[in-house]
């Protein structure tokens, strides 16, 4: 884009910090303040208990999420979930600054208004209108206001699109820029693996462009992904440490890659039933809806129809991502797959930007040729129209993100960890109660008496080895080796200590006595099963 102010370079350079600052002011006013399950957070618990105790989280991992939130811990010195929450902020504007800038390279940069001030001003404020269209998306807000690995995959996927669309200017692809991009693609896939269904679009958008690649070129592309993807390493060393999260345990090659593929997620990937699909087609009909809104789908539109002709790479681009990206998010049978659609969301930003500019360039046209002195006011009527549907969508969703007053998480872990008996068992079989526990237990140190055990982990066999790691009187309780089956570890520490879940579990309130205790239920024998024994 043609520089604004010729003798200050900085501020040139800084302009896609505008959005990005105005995003994270609205994110940190609706962030939660402390753990959260909103918005489907639960994982966040186990995320910052891996983080705070130097562990691994669940599949696949996420090592390049843990060490950037293990080093925000390090340099605030007070590891919170707060710290969790505002990283997610800090990565989701991020992306929108980059998004920023993809967007204006998305429209053209015709050298006839380089010059022009009033060209320039009007790109500028398309893409700063388009980041934040992006910013107060519904989806991406309020994945930025918890914490999750969300905001760093966005942040990930959208300095690669602009790397992608900055080939149109440096068509010949240099030793060092390939290098970069590879590296930046390795390490995010050590965020999110999801981030590979990227490298189809990539691939169309460089070659649409005609981006001209040398062998060395290539092969500093292959060098700089492989070295980023060694961030992978990160959990077999941590995994040496026996931390008290500790998921598959990937000490070896079996296991690691047991973890990194997500195998006990398998099942799910394209596994909804096609009966679901008509259901699932209409939410992510909707969910455009509402992330793009309709005049940014119909500006979307129109930038698509002028890209076939002037901008292949982005028109090639974007419809291979929201292709690629809809398709593992309609598949995927869970309730939070809708997630996965941000980086498609994304992928339109520089499309509604273009549809935008030749909105503009119409408009300006015809009011050139019929009312010549209305041409200015019309313009920048045009101009407030378009600032305003961020702001429709702040006013539209603010409620629905707004978690400054959600303690509902912390609340229950609090609150259990104060009324179990000393050297307690807690039983938590879902997500929730979970890593809601463990974050309090094993990442901050809360009631170290404590052992917090899940019956459907206790199948695996890392599983198992942890908890004679870390709680060996409840492994081995009443001197047995430690038991195969959970019903057996649920009733040798019965004899020994109070034993409690977290949630109603019929299998385990169907044997036993329960009795409420604050947000917890105390398991006891009955009587007839205390005389047989």
């Amino acid at each position: 884009m043609a520089p604004l102010w010729p003798r200050l370079r900085l501020l040139n350079r800084l302009w896609p910090m505008v959005p990005a600052v105005l995003a994270l002011a609205v994110y940190r006013a609706t962030m939660a303040p402390d753990l959260t399950w909103a918005h489907n957070g639960a994982d966040g618990g186990d995320l910052l208990a891996a983080a705070l105790t130097s562990g691994v989280a669940h599949p696949s991992g996420y090592p390049t999420y843990l060490i950037s939130l293990r080093l925000v811990f390090t340099l605030v010195g007070n590891p919170s979930a707060f710290w969790g929450n505002l990283f997610s902020a800090f990565a989701a504007s991020g992306a929108v600054a980059f998004v920023a800038l993809a967007s204006a390279h998305g429209m053209p940069n015709s050298r006839a208004l380089a010059g022009h001030r009033n060209a320039s001003l009007g790109r500028l404020s398309i893409a700063i209108g388009t980041a934040l269209l992006a910013a107060f998306a519904p989806t991406l807000w309020s994945q930025a206001v918890i914490t999750e690995v969300y905001t760093l995959h966005a942040f990930f996927t959208a300095v690669l699109i602009y790397l992608a669309l900055r080939v149109e200017k440096h068509p010949v692809m240099s030793v060092g820029a390939s290098l970069i991009t590879g590296l930046i693609l390795g390490v995010g896939l050590g965020n999110h693996l999801s981030l590979a269904l990227l490298i189809p679009g990539l691939f169309v958008s460089f070659r649409l462009a005609k981006a001209r690649w040398s062998w060395r070129a290539l092969f500093a592309l292959a060098v700089g992904c492989a070295v980023g993807l060694l961030i992978y390493l990160y959990l077999p060393w941590a995994a040496r440490g026996d931390p008290p999260v500790n998921w598959g345990n990937p000490r070896d090659l079996p296991q690691l890659w047991w973890l990194v593929s997500g195998h006990v997620y398998r099942p799910l990937v394209f596994a909804l039933p096609l009966s679901w699909l008509p259901w699932r087609l209409s939410a992510w009909a909707n969910l455009l809806l509402q992330n793009l809104t309709l005049p940014g789908l119909t500006l979307a539109l129109l930038g698509l129809r002028r890209a076939v002709m002037e901008r292949r790479e982005l028109w090639g681009m974007a419809l291979t991502l929201v292709g690629a990206f809809s398709l593992y998010a309609l598949g995927y049978d869970t309730a939070d797959s809708y997630v996965y659609l941000i980086p498609a969301y994304l992928a339109m930003a520089p499309a509604i930007a273009l549809g935008a500019w030749t909105l503009r360039e119409e408009v300006q046209r015809w009011m050139a040729k019929r009312w010549p002195r209305l041409e200015k006011p019309v313009m920048v009527l045009l101009a407030i129209a378009f600032a305003a549907l961020p702001i429709g969508m702040v006013w539209s969703y603010w409620e629905d993100q707004d978690l400054s007053q959600d303690y509902e998480a912390i609340t229950f872990a609090q609150e259990a960890l104060a009324v179990a008996d000393p050297c307690a068992l807690i039983i938590a079989a879902t997500d929730r109660p979970t890593f809601a526990l463990w974050y309090l237990r094993y990442g901050l140190g809360v009631r170290p008496d404590v052992a917090i055990v899940n019956p459907h982990l206790y199948e695996f066999d890392w599983y198992r080895e942890t908890i004679a790691k870390w709680h060996p009187d409840v492994a081995f309780a009443g001197g047995r080796l430690l038991p195969s089956t959970f019903d057996t570890l649920v009733d040798a520490n019965l004899h020994v200590r109070p034993v409690y879940t977290a949630e109603p579990l019929a299998d385990l309130f169907a044997r036993f006595s329960v009795t409420a205790e604050g947000p917890l239920y105390r398991l006891q024998l009955r009587d007839s099963h205390q005389q047989q024994l």
